[in-house]
């Protein structure tokens, strides 16, 4: 079985369901626990085994043959999951089951093109972008630029598909190797101190952040590229920034990652991402926000605020997942 349905599902709590997968176990083993202390029941269940019966007056769900009627549910698809998964998140939102982060949201925050345009019109986008099949256009955009510039897919996650152009000579061969029916994406390479920041937001609410360090001699810092890690202090200009992001992208549960410009001393922000790996203060936050979720969704967004905000240095290494704590520096 795909799901995990180790609930026995007490009627009288509230039910969440996750629509995902395996991939963030780590993360449920603490936070489904945590739930349940909060007198909720929760169930993740994959995609392919939800069951959906569309009659004329209502819409039905079941799981390896048990019926089942959420109170919420928590959108956590990606990469191939994404447009199944969307389509049922839309269909339980139709039923009139409350979603959070829901269909558009993971689209959006998931494609680097719709994630920047989120971000600018939110004002958190410090940087230009561009995204196109032109190749003319994106050799004089790179001449435009006083330095290197960085591309990356328009989807995907963890590093994968990253490259620096330090000349135009560069450039020509990236576009050289493109395939014909994907677009470019390219913004600046931010002259950083060899790390970036990633900041967990719950209901927009900075609670934790992180340093994320490139390995010895590269430059990607992504966690899955075999970077280092360490608690980074909330300051109060990098959770206002990451709280302008979070609201920009619609990412009641998300993480915004977050560059130190050496060049001009400010803050800028990569990305907001909506199915981020979360750390143990975090999955503590998020299970009080849900939990108060399932029972009124409204109420929780106006009302809920973290117990805690990680704003001063903390070198616990019980912050971090027991897997990554072989990261730290």
């Amino acid at each position: 079985m795909r799901s995990r349905l180790d609930d026995p599902l007490d009627p009288d709590r509230p039910l969440i369901m996750f629509l995902g997968d395996d991939i963030d176990d780590e993360d449920h083993d603490i936070l489904f626990p945590a739930l349940r202390d909060h007198g909720v029941s929760v169930i993740r269940v994959h995609p392919f085994d939800l069951v959906i019966r569309l009659d004329r007056d209502q819409i039905t769900f079941s799981v390896d043959g048990r019926e089942i009627r959420p109170d919420l549910v928590v959108g956590w698809v990606l990469d191939e999951l994404l447009r199944p998964g969307m389509a049922h998140l839309d269909v339980l939102e139709r039923a009139g089951i409350p979603v959070i982060n829901d269909a558009l949201t993971l689209l959006r925050a998931q494609n680097k093109y719709t994630n920047s345009a989120m971000l600018a019109a939110g004002g958190a986008l410090r940087f230009p972008v561009i995204v196109g099949r032109d190749d003319e256009a994106l050799l004089d955009w790179f001449g435009e630029l006083d330095g290197p510039a960085v591309t990356k897919p328009t989807v995907g996650f963890g590093g994968r598909g990253l490259g620096k152009l330090e000349s135009l000579d560069d450039a020509h061969s990236y576009l050289a190797e493109l395939p014909e029916n994907e677009q470019y994406y390219a913004v600046p390479w931010i002259d950083n101190p060899g790390r970036d920041i990633r900041v967990y937001l719950v209901n927009h609410h900075p609670v934790f952040a992180m340093y994320r360090y490139a390995p010895d001699g590269a430059w990607i810092t992504n966690v899955r590229a075999g970077g280092h890690i360490a608690m980074c202090p909330l300051t109060d200009e990098i959770a206002e920034l990451a709280r302008t992001a979070s609201q920009a992208a619609g990412t009641l549960i998300g993480g915004v990652d977050v560059a130190e410009n050496q060049a001009t001393g400010e803050l800028v922000v990569y990305e907001a991402n909506s199915c981020p790996t979360c750390e143990p203060p975090v999955l503590k936050e998020l299970a009080g926000f849900l939990a108060a979720a399932a029972r009124d969704l409204d109420s929780a967004l106006a009302n809920w605020r973290p117990s805690r905000v990680y704003q001063e240095l903390d070198p616990d290494p019980e912050l971090f997942h027991a897997s990554k704590r072989g990261l730290l520096r």
